[in-house]
Parts: structure tokens; C-alpha cells; sequence
């Protein structure tokens, strides 16, 4: 790792480059000003291998599609601090790398846009057999297949206002997307909440996380008056459940916790990429003890079969190579 110099007069942003990526990066940046008026922030774009490779997340396999090239940026030293969808991060940072701070967390649950009905379930079964249902993502494909396994599910990647322009042109019946990314863009369209109580999102959905090097105490400091403890320890609780899991793009995972009046709650599902009743669970304790809860909830759903679910996910998946 290079040494960097310390300043404290401004800081440079690592940021993907899509509208979401980037108003997330501001709304770091507005939060570090509130919080430091004399510090100037600039936002330099990275682009990712998620963003280079349009194939399904399974056939592309890896973990920090989204995140890698950002995260490099501020190793390196070239930037400050990085800004990601804390659900793209991987369980290992960058060598020398923390999470410096999580701003408060927006929208946990997924949505569905398209469809008729006043839930995001009555719109799912309201679709006649072999209705295109897009999405991304293996854990949502999971959920889907587990409420009706005659839907046809059709990967859907691109950033938002793509995959919401396939859904008007019919190319998909309906989209499953995050709330998050809707809200923070303030998009106006015709999306209904689906229940994360059992569509259990993915973990840190819908939070935003700050990324900085552990030997830039300046920036450390500068970072913690922005950081919201409660984010934080949802965040690491589901974090430490992915981990255990060795949970990626691939792997068919949710898991929320919620913290309030001194204890998380935390919900997590693993699921059959086919179809099938998945696995889920719940735990609470105290926030002091999110990570070895998030831990022990993974545990829970490996000890009720979740082990023979991932080993048979290894030994069906195996990744292409990159493209360049």
C-alpha cells in the first residue's frame, strides 16, 4: 500500500458511474459538508466489472462486481474514501481498508413495478403461467419459484432506467427491483412494496456505505460524525450472515435485521434456486452483539440444510471467464 499525504481541506470520492452511484456519492458528500464546512469534497468515477460485463451475475460468478475497482481506488491511494451499495460490498475489504461510516439506511424491501394489484404479491399471483418476471437476482428468482414455479424468469440487468423501459416496452410482464434505488432517484412509476418479512432482502440492502483506508485516521475522523449507528450495526449483523454463508451474486440469500430500543431482530432466508419452501430463521439480542448474531443465524440455517443447498449451488456453478 502507497502512503498518501494527509489533508484534510478535501477529500476525493471513488464513485461507479450510473445516476444511482453517483447520487449516492452526493449524498455522502453533502453529509461530510453539513458535518465539516470548511471541507470541500470532489467525486472521480470507477468504472466496475459489473458495469463492463452485461451477463447474469451467475454466469460472470465473482464476488465485487460492483465494488472492486472502487475499493482500489482508495487503496491505492488515487482517492479518499469510496461510496457503495453496501449490498456489493464483499465480506473481505481491500488490504487495509475499513468501513468508515454508513449514512442512515433507506428502503430495505424489494418492489414490484408492473402488473395489477395493490401488493407487490397480488400482482405476482395475479400473472397468467409463463408471465416474464425480470430480475438479477438469485435470491429474488428463488423467492419467486418458491410462491409459483410457472413464471419464467428472465435475468433483467442495466442500471434503473433501463430495466424500468423494458418493463413498459413488454419485454418483461413485470421487474422485482430494490425500493432503494427508486426512492433515492425519486422516480416516478407505478411500483408496490413486496412484505420483507418473507421477501427477505439482501443484506444491506438499501444502505450506503463509506470506505476508507484504517491508516487515514484524519479521514476516520471526518467520517465518524456522518456515521449512523443503527445502519451500522443492521449492516454488520447481515454482513457477518453473508459471510458465513460465503454468500454472493450466486447464492439465493436474505437476511434483515433491525435495530431499536436496544435490541436487533434479524431475519434470514436461504433458498432453492429451483423452486421449493426455503430456509428462514430469526434471532435478536443487543446491538453490541450484531456480527455474532448474524454468525449464529447463518449457522441456524446451515444446521436446518442450508449446507447441502450451497454445495449443491458449487457444484452446479461454474463461472465463464471475464470478459475483457
Amino acid at each position: 500500500m502507497t502512503s498518501t499525504p494527509r489533508r484534510t481541506d478535501k477529500l476525493v470520492i471513488a464513485s461507479r458511474g450510473s445516476r444511482l452511484a453517483l447520487t449516492q456519492a452526493r449524498e455522502v458528500a453533502d453529509a461530510i459538508e453539513r458535518a465539516h464546512p470548511g471541507i470541500g469534497v470532489e467525486i472521480e468515477t470507477v468504472t466496475t466489472t459489473g458495469d463492463r460485463d452485461q451477463r447474469s451475475f451467475a454466469v460472470i460468478g465473482g464476488k465485487g462486481l460492483f465494488s472492486g475497482e472502487v475499493e482500489r481506488a482508495v487503496a491505492d491511494g488515487r482517492c479518499d474514501v469510496a461510496v457503495h451499495s453496501a449490498k456489493d460490498l464483499t465480506a473481505e475489504l481491500a488490504d487495509g481498508c475499513v468501513l468508515g461510516a454508513f449514512l442512515p439506511r433507506g428502503p430495505v424491501h424489494d418492489v414490484v413495478v408492473g402488473g395489477y394489484g395493490d401488493s407487490g404479491e397480488q400482482r405476482l399471483m395475479g400473472l397468467d403461467p409463463g408471465s416474464l418476471v425480470g430480475t438479477s437476482s438469485m435470491r429474488r428468482r428463488a423467492l419467486v419459484a418458491e410462491l409459483r414455479d410457472d413464471l419464467k424468469l428472465v435475468d433483467l440487468r442495466g442500471n434503473l432506467d433501463t430495466r424500468l423501459a423494458k418493463v413498459e416496452r413488454g419485454d418483461v410482464t413485470i421487474a422485482i427491483l430494490a425500493a432503494a434505488g427508486i426512492h433515492r432517484l425519486d422516480v416516478d412509476v407505478d411500483a408496490v412494496m413486496l412484505d420483507p418479512a418473507r421477501w427477505v432482502p439482501a443484506p444491506a440492502q438499501g444502505a450506503i456505505a463509506v470506505e476508507a483506508r484504517v491508516d487515514r485516521a484524519d479521514v476516520l475522523e471526518i467520517l465518524a460524525a456522518i456515521d449512523d449507528p443503527a445502519t451500522r450495526a443492521e449492516v454488520t449483523c447481515e454482513r457477518a450472515f453473508g459471510e458465513r454463508l460465503e454468500g454472493g451474486c450466486s447464492v439465493p440469500l436474505g437476511c434483515l435485521a433491525r435495530a431499536a430500543e436496544g435490541q436487533i431482530v434479524a431475519t434470514a432466508f436461504l433458498g432453492y434456486p429451483e423452486g421449493g419452501e426455503g430456509l428462514r430463521d430469526r434471532i435478536s439480542g443487543p446491538p453490541a452483539h450484531a456480527a455474532s448474531l448474524g454468525r449464529e443465524l447463518a449457522v441456524a440455517l446451515l444446521d436446518a440444510g442450508g449446507d447441502e443447498i450451497l454445495a449443491a449451488l458449487r457444484s452446479e456453478i461454474t463461472p465463464e471467464p471475464q470478459q475483457p
